[in-house]
């Protein structure tokens, strides 16, 4: 928020938008601020609040998020809130796989009260949304039936993986060329199928994450609700 303040209607003429405190007390001069007014762009500040998020190292990230505001490995210059983000089913899962899991989100995360919806698919089975495959602009132009055959084919390769996620990439690939259909509709299909969200971080390590028995139950699940 201090670096975002700074820079309304001040630049140092460089291209640099993210200034530490120490940057800014070395840099920042009235000569260069505006006369004109400074706009409120919210949509900076957020891009801006994301920068720093993923600037932070995974166990000072986890640290804030978790609410364990005295820890050591939080920066000085972080703002610990002794808050608990996570949703309320990964109260059921350990610290590990938490943080596997706050890995994949955070090149995403624009500020923290984002993470239950972003993370809560990897704690809780959700309910089938038949409405994110009707309303998907690829998804929805093929019939039922070409969907169960597709994540029919699918669930046939990933029941041979051992679900590392160097496998689960390799074998996402060849039905690629299996199946002749393009990311956004294949790779759309699966991850519909095993988050019921709207979108997940990278397929392969989403699939890695979850494992084996988790992800294919979802796709069994989902392949009921399209019969």
């Amino acid at each position: 928020l201090v670096n975002f303040i700074a820079s309304l209607g001040w630049n140092d003429g460089s291209e640099q938008e993210i200034f530490n405190r120490k940057e800014l007390v070395e840099k920042f001069s009235l000569d260069r601020v505006q006369k004109s007014g400074a706009r409120f762009d919210e949509r900076r500040l957020l891009w801006m609040n994301g920068q720093y998020i993923r600037e932070l190292p995974l166990d000072a990230l986890y640290a804030l998020v978790s609410g364990h505001s005295s820890e050591p490995q939080v920066p000085n210059n972080a703002a610990a809130v002794a808050r608990d983000y996570w949703p309320e089913e990964a109260s059921a899962y350990d610290e590990a796989y938490k943080k596997q899991v706050l890995g994949l989100v955070q090149e995403r995360l624009k500020y923290f009260s984002e993470i239950p919806e972003l993370t809560r698919f990897f704690f809780a089975d959700l309910p089938v949304d038949k409405s994110l495959i009707d309303t998907h602009k690829q998804l929805k132009k093929f019939d039922r039936s070409e969907l169960r055959n597709l994540l029919e084919q699918s669930q046939a390769s990933l029941q041979q993986s051992d679900f590392s996620a160097e496998d689960v990439t390799n074998r996402l690939n060849q039905l690629l060329e299996q199946t002749g259909r393009k990311p956004a509709v294949l790779f759309s299909l699966i991850r519909i199928a095993v988050t019921q969200s709207p979108a997940s971080p990278g397929l392969s390590d989403t699939l890695h994450v979850l494992g084996r028995d988790r992800s294919l139950a979802r796709m069994q699940t989902a392949l009921d609700s399209l019969s």
